[in-house]
């Protein structure tokens, strides 16, 4: 059934109850055998070699792995034929998937968490019910369908149910539907089918919490048939394909592995030939060939790129951190500089999430609430009023109506006296509470021995009517409020009355205009979006006129065509929507299946989304988006645990640092990537043209563990620590579809990596440095050494800029350099036999530093025609 539209007399009768006497004993049996306990489904906990099993999904993990598995079978087979193997490769790559999936596992929290919070949200909350006639307090876990639960102020309400009564009910619902203002329930609301839940005031839903008022319920469903249910099994059946990262990262893996097979064929191929034409070709020299071949492919594959991905993410993470971002999800590190489409609640993430007064309007004069010095004004504010506020470590406390509490914070900053003080004053007479009906509220004080005083305060268009002013004067008045509501401000209006003033007619004193203030940090905030060209959507749970006010205040949105609602969306096909999606800007009345499918189309069609959120209905398309941001100080638990990130101090212009940031990392890892294939293609090239030729191994075992390290360790991990600058948030975003080694990118690793395996390649043959015979080994070994390391340096720039302009900047690098070098020339000179080589003349040094250096003044060279051509071209 579909309660909210429902009579209560079928509702009663459907579930079993009655309104006065509750659940008898054989109706709570046969509805708990029916309808089930009030708890949440828990989602299966993941176990640990689960997490590690779907760590080592990574694209780039898996070629490792088969690399590994290859190389220790051939390595074995040596072993037993020859009593020989060379297990150094063997164990550096076994190494790389360890510290890549263990520094993955440590920094990323379990996402199984969101579920144990959720659950939270049942845990030790006391229910007040009737049964058999009795009022007995029960644990909601024991809460059943067809129990009629009791509401008072400051109720947790754990079970969606129908209204059989109300008295001045409010409800803050602002956790599920993202409405910012506590909503009026009325039990005796007649609603058509299909409404929305945000207009659903004859309803309650769990989650959410009584702000005022009292009522009665009867609860309608329990546990994963709640709203909050529908949230849980959203979570549950989220997908998650992948982020950009991973997906550019997979794109990659392949293309190497492609280029390390294409590479090994084509040895294969040309040994077989000359085995042939040598008369040589026999299984045992075919199985070494073969050998060679897949050691060749190993070769190629980055091992280093998974953990130094994972370091630098993980090293990232932590400076984010100091920023007040809390990244949960390494990848979201990067993600989040690539993201083009920000969804963003209004409420608590744009707004403050409390209703606050604007200004203060009286003899046609506006300001703002610390300049109030009315009397009368402030005695509407206070006395008459039920609301009750106070401060609780620092945040502000409300009991009762958000407009009577907003009105109590204005006169704190008004005045001295505590309100508490100023209410005990004057003596209560008489008290008129507001209803939908009158749309006002009055209490009666004495303010002498014996005069009375009447005060008025509701609806302009009510008080109005009562004051002693002139047509013309109400029209002005009418037109200057107008304004303010255009601005979707709610507007209340005063006016009092004195006992020793003969008239029927009340004095006017003014108006207050109240609203959910925008945060202050966020105008500027949404300009660098545009900058970055990042666009802003805002998928709120409020109505459409106030939605759109806060976007055109934001200058997110400038006509009311651009402002739809969730249940035009949600009657949309796929294809129809992400045909309007590019001129939307606000989503009115969202609800958390609406938000989903919005991120859903926006991802399908090339954007990529992040969901700003604080409430508990943000949470599923959280998990949709591709990176996920709750708010740590007004969000909820769930959506926190959830998100990808957690802003620590609520704010909006975190999140542009956030993608600042992101974009700088997704930089440094274009950076080290462009070091490591430079590198790699290097030595295949130069490995394989040594094959080729027929030449002994450049390199012994030794020699490749450390230019292992030179190539995975310390000079490629600084590359992961440059600092960003002010045009990262200049430029437009990364499409989701862009390889993350572009064009530019491609024809560098190219050209360093040929360049470089010819002056290797030439330096073998013709010994053009002219060096000892006894220093030809160490040589080779030291230019391959030196040349990466001034490769680096060339990979921290990566347009056509000159390195040279901030070749300083990062420090770390520098030292890093000096240390390596420092390291390699002791191994060359002191530890030369455990090498394999002789040490090295100063004379020898010298020319290996020059040659070496030789790679940045023809990447310089290669940069320099470059931007010549391009300022000829424009």
């Amino acid at each position: 059934m579909n309660f909210y539209y429902d009579g209560i007399t079928d509702i009663v009768r459907t579930l079993n109850s009655s309104v006065s006497l509750g659940l008898d004993q054989s109706a709570q049996k046969l509805n708990r055998e029916k309808y089930g306990r009030n708890v949440l489904t828990k989602k299966k906990k993941q176990s640990f070699f689960s997490r590690i099993f779907f760590t080592l999904k990574e694209p780039m993990l898996i070629i490792l792995l088969f690399g590994f598995i290859i190389t220790l079978g051939t390595n074995i087979g040596r072993f037993f034929k020859s009593g020989e193997g060379d297990f150094s490769e063997c164990i550096g790559i076994l190494l790389a998937i360890i510290v890549s999936v263990a520094i993955t596992l440590i920094m990323e929290g379990s996402s199984q968490k969101a579920f144990e919070t959720l659950n939270k949200i049942y845990d030790n909350v006391a229910v007040k019910v009737v049964r058999s006639g009795r009022n007995i307090t029960i644990s909601q876990k024991d809460l059943l369908v067809g129990d009629i639960v009791l509401l008072e102020s400051g109720d947790k309400i754990v079970a969606d149910g129908r209204l059989v009564d109300s008295n001045l009910l409010f409800v803050d619902e602002s956790a599920l539907t993202g409405e910012s203002v506590p909503v009026k329930k009325d039990y005796n609301a007649v609603l058509k089918e299909g409404c929305a839940l945000a207009d659903r005031v004859n309803f309650v839903f769990s989650g959410t919490f009584v702000t005022g008022g009292s009522g009665k319920m009867i609860v309608t469903a329990i546990g994963d048939k709640t709203e909050m249910g529908d949230i849980a099994r959203e979570l549950l059946s989220s997908d998650d394909k992948g982020t950009p990262l991973q997906v550019k990262l997979s794109k990659l893996g392949k293309l190497i592995t492609i280029i390390g097979a294409i590479s090994a064929c084509c040895v294969l191929l040309i040994s077989l030939i000359r085995l042939y034409l040598t008369n040589t070709l026999n299984f045992s020299n075919v199985q070494e060939l073969f050998i060679s071949c897949i050691v060749l492919i190993v070769a190629a594959v980055p091992e280093g790129l998974p953990t130094i991905v994972a370091i630098s993410l993980a090293l990232n993470m932590i400076k984010l951190a100091k920023s007040n971002a809390l990244i949960k999800k390494m990848t979201a590190t990067e993600t989040t500089g690539a993201v083009s489409v920000i969804c963003s609640d209004k409420t608590g993430t744009l707004t403050q999430n409390k209703m606050q007064v604007i200004s203060i309007c009286l003899n046609n004069v506006c300001s703002s609430p610390e300049k109030i010095k009315s009397e009368i004004i402030k005695q509407n504010f206070v006395i008459n009023s039920t609301a009750n506020v106070y401060l609780a470590k620092g945040k502000q406390i409300n009991s009762g109506s958000a407009t009577e509490c907003a009105l109590l914070w204005a006169y704190q900053k008004t005045d001295t006296m505590p309100y508490q003080e100023y209410r005990s004053k004057y003596k209560i007479i008489d008290r008129e509470p507001f209803s939908s009906q009158t749309k006002m509220m009055s209490t009666t004080i004495m303010i002498g021995q014996d005069k009375k005083r009447i005060l008025l305060k509701g609806s302009p268009e009510k008080i109005l009517e009562l004051c002693s002013i002139t047509s013309a004067q109400k029209i002005k008045i009418l037109k200057e409020i107008s304004v303010h509501q255009k601005k979707a401000m709610r507007v209340i209006c005063f006016a009092h009355l004195d006992s020793d003033v003969y008239s029927e007619k009340y004095v006017y004193d003014g108006y207050v205009s109240l609203a959910d203030a925008v945060r202050k940090e966020v105008y500027s905030a949404v300009q660098d979006c545009r900058r970055a060209g990042i666009e802003i959507k805002i998928l709120t749970g409020d109505n459409r006129y106030t939605a759109f006010a806060i976007a055109k205040e934001l200058k997110i949105a400038n006509d009311e065509s651009q402002v739809v609602e969730a249940s035009y969306i949600e009657n949309l096909s796929s294809q129809d929507l992400k045909k309007i999606l590019p001129k939307v800007k606000v989503v009115a009345r969202s609800t958390p299946a609406t938000k989903s499918k919005i991120v859903k189309a926006l991802k399908e069609m090339g954007e990529v989304v992040a969901l700003t959120g604080d409430g508990i209905n943000d949470a599923p398309a959280i998990k949709h988006a591709d990176v996920g941001i709750a708010m740590g100080i007004s969000g909820s638990d769930i959506t926190k645990e959830t998100a990808d990130i957690v802003l620590l101090d609520d704010s909006f212009a975190t999140i542009v640092k956030a993608i600042a940031f992101g974009r700088n990392v997704y930089k440094n890892l274009q950076r080290f990537i462009l070091f490591q294939l430079s590198v790699n293609l290097s030595s295949l090239l130069f490995i394989l043209a040594c094959v080729v030729m027929n030449l002994p191994s450049p390199f012994n075992t030794l020699q490749l563990l450390w230019i292992n390290v030179i190539m995975d360790g310390p000079p490629a991990l600084t590359l992961g620590l440059e600092n960003g600058d002010s045009s990262l948030m200049k430029n437009s975003p990364v499409k989701r579809e862009d390889s993350i080694v572009n064009r530019s990118m491609f024809l560098r690793i190219a050209f360093n990596g040929i360049f470089m395996a010819t002056v290797m390649i030439l330096q073998t043959q013709f010994n053009f440095m002219q060096l000892k015979s006894s220093e030809m080994a160490g040589g080779i070994f030291s230019l391959f050494i030196i040349f990466q390391l001034f490769n680096a340096f060339n990979s921290r720039e990566l347009g056509s800029a000159s390195i040279l302009n901030g070749i300083g900047k990062n420090k770390i690098m520098v030292a890093t350099f000096m240390g390596v070098f420092l390291l390699h020339l002791i191994i060359v000179q002191i530890f030369s036999p455990l090498f394999n080589v002789c040490p090295l003349s100063v004379f020898s040094w010298i020319k290996i530093l020059l040659v070496a250096f030789s790679i940045v003044l023809v990447s310089e060279g290669y940069k320099w025609l470059y931007r010549s051509f391009r300022v000829k071209k424009t």
